[in-house]
């Protein structure tokens, strides 16, 4: 399916054009208090009910609770504003009106049904508006939704809604962006479209970020597209070792989740090209990146955490780290193009958390204000 996209600042105006391309006549909005009040000023959507009640990692029972709105509301379609949690969310009541019973959204047995969705990121990070996954929790696990149905139809990319953003927010979303790019770009699955979106995300966050950061409405414009572009690319290829070590990063250490992946992706970036069989696409990834060396690459990234004030928080305790490397999904890692196993893991997670020394430090540093000189 290809999706309709709308571009562009204050394009949150348009969703009543949106919507009528779609044949939207009574949508849910699914989306944060803070943002819904802009939503409903527009024509066609001042009654429109409101579902505000999830959670920042939705579970099971926040769609079901969106299930009942929609259908005490007799609505026809969905609209998410906010994060990924938003977006989840609206997938997740979609899989459920899918699906038609728990069971069958457990299994992700799905039914095509006319329930369009546009979907508004309010962040410049996940990209869940391109694609058709969905994370969810029941009773504290993991679920995993993934149905082609579950494509948003829709997509609004208004830069202007990212202006509230807390400042850490802004860094760790271009950051998960970053982080879907390269992954993309290298793992097992990849073809020459998705590499040409995992491209076009890299350097969209690279040459955009300081600008963004320092409130550029054109740079921000560019951060939002790069995102929607990995969102792109992970549809393809789906994410590698980066995002399945990420996870408890967040949950033990507190790290926002892109910030969680930029942890251990210079570690997972030098064994990518220590290895034989990886070191093509190393190659050709860097040239892609305008580096010279491929070993550049993990220098690069580590300045720009140092430069963002982002480095890794100092080395866990012995328990936490094991914690950490149990904690992975081997599943996850299907798609990383080297086998990693649990010893493996471990390690490259010791080293994520190493100390850099100031030698180092200041070399890294410097290989990222140079890429923007």
């Amino acid at each position: 399916m290809i999706q309709k996209v709308i571009r562009g600042r204050e394009s949150l105006r348009r969703v009543p054009e949106l919507m009528e391309k779609l044949g939207m006549k009574h949508p849910l909005i699914v989306g944060s208090e803070r943002l819904i009040p802009g939503l409903l000023r527009q024509e066609g959507l001042r009654n429109a009910p409101a579902f505000t009640g999830y959670h920042p990692n939705p579970d099971l029972a926040d769609a079901e609770a969106g299930v009942r709105l929609f259908q005490e509301k007799g609505c026809d379609s969905l609209i998410s504003l906010g994060g990924g949690s938003a977006m989840d969310t609206a997938k997740a009541v979609k899989s459920w009106l899918c699906a038609g019973s728990l069971e069958q959204v457990r299994m992700n047995r799905l039914e095509v049904r006319p329930i369009p969705h546009i979907a508004i990121p309010a962040t410049a990070g996940s990209g869940a508006e391109a694609t058709f996954n969905a994370v969810v929790y029941e009773q504290g696990r993991k679920l995993s939704l993934s149905h082609e149905s579950l494509l948003p139809e829709g997509v609004i990319l208004d830069a202007s809604l990212l202006e509230t953003l807390p400042e850490y927010h802004q860094k760790s979303c271009a950051l998960d962006a970053l982080s879907q790019g390269i992954e993309s770009y290298w793992a097992k699955a990849a073809t020459e479209d998705s590499r040409v979106n995992a491209y076009l995300a890299i350097l969209g966050v690279l040459d955009n970020l300081k600008a963004y950061l320092a409130g550029d409405p054109h740079a921000a414009e560019e951060v939002l597209d790069a995102a929607y572009q990995s969102g792109k690319a992970i549809r393809q290829t789906r994410t590698t070792a980066a995002h399945a070590m990420s996870y408890q990063i967040t949950k033990l250490l507190g790290l926002a989740h892109g910030h969680a992946c930029l942890v251990t992706l210079p570690v997972l970036w030098d064994g990518m090209c220590a290895a034989e069989e990886t070191r093509p696409v190393m190659r050709e990834l860097a040239s892609r990146m305008r580096l010279g060396d491929p070993m550049m690459g993990s220098r690069l990234l580590r300045g720009l955490l140092i430069d963002l004030g982002m480095e890794a928080p100092a080395m866990p305790p012995e328990e936490t780290l094991r914690e950490l490397a149990d904690s992975v999904n081997p599943e996850r890692l299907g798609n990383h193009p080297l086998a990693l196993d649990r010893k493996e893991i471990e390690r490259i997670y010791r080293l994520a958390f190493r100390p850099v020394a100031e030698p180092e430090r200041q070399a890294c540093l410097d290989i990222w204000r140079y890429y923007h000189a």
